[in-house]
């Protein structure tokens, strides 16, 4: 079983990818929209019960804004949503929704990621990863 951090990594790779395929591939948008939808939302809602809880002491600062990044990037995704594909302003929504995520991703590995390696103990990790990996299938 991998630890949180890895499996968040793999999350953060698994999104971009498919923000690329929306982008570069029409044939398999509606497919990959989906796809997007499903796995960002499962994978928000698995850091906020799971990692953010246990760092919430020791980096307050780094988890709230965290957790209103979150909030962000929920409503960026709901816009996403409701803009049909052929309008013009589809591909602004889909470029304002990956700045967003883009950005969180890298304060989450760089502030988060270091909060975490220096207070969580290396098992903690690895329950941590347990706990992500079932939220997920939970949420999805």
């Amino acid at each position: 079983m991998p630890q949180i951090l890895e499996l968040i990594e793999d999350d953060h790779d698994l999104i971009r990818v498919l923000f690329d395929e929306i982008e570069h591939d029409p044939d398999s948008r509606d497919v990959r929209c989906i796809t997007l939808h499903r796995e960002l939302l499962a994978h928000l809602l698995a850091e906020e019960a799971t990692l953010y809880p246990r760092l919430r002491e020791a980096a307050p600062e780094e988890v709230e804004m965290a957790l209103d990044e979150h909030v962000t990037i929920r409503e960026r995704l709901e816009r996403f949503k409701v803009v049909p594909e052929g309008d013009e302003a589809w591909i602004e929504a889909l470029d304002d929704l990956r700045d967003w995520v883009e950005a969180h991703f890298a304060q989450e590995e760089e502030d988060i990621f270091a909060r975490a390696r220096h207070y969580l103990s290396r098992s903690d990790l690895f329950a941590l990863g347990e706990a992500f990996e079932k939220e997920k299938v939970t949420v999805a």
